[in-house]
């Protein structure tokens, strides 16, 4: 299954696909913005080597699993998960970036909150629009369009839910 980006799933409850940096791993991840918080849930990706004009080259696929209803309490519970209550969000900052390994525009959601322990800590998610879903390479022009449209889209759900309302930042 191809990526299909994020969005609206039932009322309340909004779904951000992200890509969150950890050292060295970069882990997949769907940000759902609850009644109670953010929640970040894993989700599966693979590797696959696909046929290209060029011979073979390898490609990042996420398999999303975006829950809902019960399901969302069920995998709020489990171990492989993130919940950060809304009282413990300092700062919500969504802005644009530029990567030097792939030479393309990047949108960054950074959250500032507070641990369990009172800790302070920053992380930082980069936003994974969807992909094409023909399975062909789009030309930069059209990608372009599409991950700033999708930025958009992201930029109107952080904006609209309430509690994050008067920390929200954005720069895009």
């Amino acid at each position: 299954m191809v990526s299909t980006g994020g969005g609206r799933m039932e009322k309340g409850i909004e779904a951000i696909d992200v890509l969150v940096r950890r050292g060295v791993k970069n882990i997949d991840f769907c940000l759902l913005i609850t009644k109670d918080g953010v929640l970040l849930l894993p989700e599966k990706a693979r590797n696959e080597i696909i046929p290209g004009a060029f011979g073979y080259s390898s490609v990042h696929i996420r398999e999303h699993d975006h829950p809902s209803g019960e399901a969302i309490e069920e995998r709020a519970s489990g171990g492989d998960r993130i919940m950060i209550p809304f009282e413990n969000i300092r700062k919500v900052h969504f802005r644009r970036g530029f990567s030097s390994s792939t030479m393309r525009r990047e949108y960054i959601i950074s959250l500032l909150y507070m641990d369990s322990s009172g800790t302070q800590r920053t992380m930082s998610a980069l936003l994974t629009p969807p992909t094409s879903r023909s399975g062909s390479a789009s030309t930069d022009r059209l990608r372009r369009k599409m991950v700033l449209d999708y930025a958009m889209e992201v930029k109107r759900i952080l904006a609209e839910a309430s509690p994050l309302k008067g920390i929200l930042v954005a720069d895009v």
